[in-house]
């Protein structure tokens, strides 16, 4: 995945940045601090995703940046960071120009929630209601009763046939799970099952 991120704040950047590889694998980053630097990124490369704090452009500078970002490919992903409720990006979204809003003061579980839907092609607003962001669900939610079985099973060291065993079901059942677990977390290696089980408390 190509990724763009337009953060000046260098810490806030660097979290956001580890919880994007976190979610997926990055071939490829462009970091923008300044409003200069983001549109110059945007007119000369293509990127599968872009994050912007809403506040990088400037006063009057959030539509420039909008404009720039029909020319990026339409499979790009295009996500705003807000400080706090923004009507101009709400508007956006209904428009379908960008696919995803975030507020400050979401928690990890709550981003890394948010990053996932939108990397599979989801569009979401993770909503600010005073200081509290309005979930979109945990971590632990976006598997099934039965695919969170299977999930510690298989953290533990169960086969898939030990597995299927012990949940009476059949080798291809499990199978099938493993794989809507894998589709669903964005799993390619096996070390990242357990990078998965450690964030949702299973180890």
């Amino acid at each position: 995945m190509k990724l763009l991120i337009g953060i000046e704040h260098q810490l806030l950047r660097y979290g956001l940045i580890q919880l994007i590889k976190d979610v997926h694998s990055v071939t490829s980053m462009v970091v923008a601090d300044s409003p200069s630097e983001l549109i110059q990124s945007l007119k000369k490369y293509s990127f599968d995703l872009i994050v912007i704090d809403e506040r990088l452009p400037g006063t009057g500078g959030l539509r420039s940046v909008l404009s720039v970002l029909k020319g990026q490919p339409i499979q790009a992903k295009k996500i705003f960071m807000c400080p706090g409720n923004s009507g101009e990006l709400e508007l956006t979204f209904k428009e379908n120009d960008i696919q995803g809003i975030f507020y400050e003061y979401a928690s990890l579980d709550e981003l890394m929630m948010f990053f996932q839907q939108v990397i599979r092609g989801e569009r979401v607003v993770l909503r600010m209601y005073g200081h509290e962001a309005k979930k979109v669900g945990s971590v632990s939610t976006v598997l099934t009763k039965r695919e969170e079985e299977i999930f510690n099973l298989k953290v533990r060291g169960y086969s898939v046939s030990d597995t299927g065993k012990l949940l009476n079901i059949s080798v291809k059942t499990v199978e099938n799970h493993r794989r809507n677990i894998k589709k669903k977390l964005n799993i390619d290696k096996n070390h990242e099952w357990i990078e998965w089980a450690k964030r949702l408390g299973s180890l």
